[in-house]
């Protein structure tokens, strides 16, 4: 390792401002020798362990920790190589940190090619290898065998052959007394039967010898592939990814170096669960992160911090723009349920310059509740067992720093954790729309959710341990109350009816008068006082020809815009109540309406 050169003594003669001046003068030099030394060869890099500690997961992207253990520190200008990084990291932000009495001069982005490796010889088992030679050899002898038979087939085919056709048989070339002919044919057939015989015994030595040597094939071939296999497979070309860090010290030391950078491939997104064990006690909000990456690197007990700042937007000074008002021509949308047309609303919008004027509107916007830039403080009663991160909040980011470490393999796979748990005052009520259904629905009402930090999520409800459904949870649109369905309540019933219809003309001839008149009945079959409000609504026009009139509304209130009217309603245990509302349209008898 080359060495920084060392200034001249300062002479013991000179004045102590020399001496200041020329110390001062050999310390910078030293820092410039150093600086100019950094990117050449003249320093061999050490391969440095770490370990990734700790992360940062953000909505879409991590900031990666990793930390070595205490070192050496060589004096002077040293490289050390962090090997085997993420290949998904951003070399624009790496970061470099020195625990100890020493500096970090450079961070640089290295990649490694490294070529395909060779097929290591193949080393058979000796055990293995024996049986090989043994089952080639007794599949050869088989083969010897197997032609030894079939010449002995053939050879008493050729007898037979010869027997059946003798001439002597055929042209009479023998006397033909009697007993000289029985005792041909005794002959003949005696001959037949032992060469038959002979035929039989050595088939079946053939087929026992194929079976044989079938058997010894399938354990031979299965030997092969296993020898085959013993060798170690060629792995392909790939690059590694290291970091490397140029280190200065002026004496050697001890300490530890750290790194962290930006990786893609990962992230977390926000789920809820909500819990209502009666209609009496608080519910219970808690936060859930599913976290997942697929950075290149596994995550092994790593302490994890979840957080909402968006990592790619640039920290740049804001520019304002130009706010325009404008109406937004819509055209009309049919629904395709009922087929009518869907209101159409008037909309603001905002026109800006450009992309960064249009993003520092925006966050201006969601600050809106930010009064005077002030940070927010976060005030919740948390429940210790269930709550698993601490929160810090600044703005409108928030951090969730989990207590507990994970352990995340780099194969995308989701982890789903508990980050916190909260009770929420609610109020409970149950509601009710009888022309679409005779059960009432119970309804939670929570105010003061702003408090938790929610994002836009899937929520889990449950009432009384059981899931009753899912929603979706969207803090830009809620509002000041957020209202959580718990599922249907079979102990509140109802029935509607219609129990009158009357027509009669107008002040106007041409017009006719129809009267509609409902009944619908309630009861509470439940062993519990509820508080129950009760939906209907009438018909609503545009049409100035036609005039809707409610007559009777049975004490309830009616929205004009909608034409909904409500009821509420307080109902004893085992109470049962009866709503009647009547309403009137106008209209001319030639033409129908509906």
């Amino acid at each position: 390792m080359n060495r920084i050169p060392t200034a001249t003594p300062i002479e013991p003669t000179q004045p102590p401002i020399v001496r200041t001046v020329k110390s001062v003068i050999m310390k910078v030099s030293v820092l410039l020798t150093a600086a100019l030394l950094i990117g050449s060869n003249a320093f061999a890099a050490d391969t440095l362990s770490t370990n990734v500690t700790k992360a940062t997961v953000f909505l879409s992207g991590a900031q990666v920790f990793r930390e070595s253990s205490n070192m050496n520190i060589k004096k002077g200008v040293n490289e050390v190589i962090i090997k085997d990084v993420s290949p998904n990291l951003n070399p624009k932000n790496i970061q470099a940190s020195a625990l100890g009495n020493f500096l970090i001069l450079d961070v640089q982005y290295q990649t490694e090619y490294v070529p395909p490796s060779a097929v290591e010889p193949t080393i058979v088992p000796e055990k293995i290898q024996k049986e090989i030679n043994w089952l080639n050899d007794s599949i050869l002898f088989i083969s010897f065998e197997k032609e030894r038979i079939s010449a002995k087939l053939h050879n008493l085919n050729e007898e037979k052959r010869m027997i059946t056709e003798n001439q002597l048989i055929k042209s009479g070339g023998i006397s033909d007394t009697l007993p000289e002919f029985k005792e041909v044919v005794t002959f003949y057939r005696e001959k037949l039967d032992e060469i038959n015989e002979l035929i039989y015994v050595w088939k079946k030595k053939q087929h026992l010898l194929a079976a044989r040597e079938n058997k010894f094939r399938i354990r031979l071939n299965k030997l092969q592939n296993y020898a085959r296999n013993t060798g170690q497979p060629s792995r392909p070309a790939k690059t590694r990814h290291h970091i490397l860090v140029t280190t200065y010290s002026d004496v050697s030391t001890y300490g530890k170096i750290g790194v962290n950078y930006l990786v893609t491939n990962a992230g977390w997104i926000p789920a809820y669960d909500l819990r209502a064990q009666n209609t009496t006690d608080p519910m219970t909000i808690t936060y859930k992160a599913d976290v997942y990456q697929s950075t290149g690197e596994d995550w092994d007990k790593v302490k994890l911090t979840l957080s909402t700042y968006n990592q790619n937007v640039f920290a740049q000074k804001p520019t304002i723009g130009i706010w325009r008002l404008d109406y937004t021509i819509n055209k009309p949308r049919i629904n395709p349920t009922t087929g009518s047309v869907e209101k159409i609303s008037v909309q603001a919008t905002q026109n800006f310059y450009s992309q960064e004027e249009a993003e520092s509107a925006r966050r201006d916007m969601s600050n809106e509740a930010l009064k005077d830039n002030k940070e927010i403080t976060f005030n919740q009663q948390l429940i210790s067992i269930q709550n698993m991160a601490e929160i810090n909040q600044n703005f409108s980011n928030v951090e969730f720093n989990v207590k507990l470490p994970y352990t995340i393999k780099a194969d995308g796979t989701h982890k789903l954790m508990v980050v916190t748990s909260d009770k929420m005052d609610a109020d409970y009520l149950h509601y009710m729309l009888p022309r679409v259904n005779k059960n009432a629905f119970l309804i939670a009402k929570i105010g003061d959710w702003e408090n938790l930090s929610l994002l836009p999520g899937e929520a889990n409800i449950y009432f009384k341990q059981t899931i009753v459904g899912n929603t979706y949870l969207d803090p830009q649109i809620l509002t000041d109350t957020m209202e959580v369905t718990l599922g249907k309540d079979e102990g509140i019933i109802s029935r509607r009816k219609k129990i009158n219809e009357e027509q009669k003309k107008g002040i106007l001839s041409k017009n006719i008068v129809k009267t509609y008149t409902f009944q619908i009945v309630v009861k509470n079959t439940s062993r519990a006082a509820i508080d129950l409000t009760v939906e209907d609504q009438i018909p609503i026009t545009k049409n100035e020809d036609i005039t809707i009139k409610l007559e009777d509304g049975g004490g309830a209130t009616l929205d004009k815009d909608s034409g909904r009217l409500t009821w509420d309603v307080q109902m004893k245990p085992g109470e049962e109540k009866v709503i009647e509302f009547s309403y009137s349209i106008e209209h001319e008898k030639n033409k129908p309406v509906s």
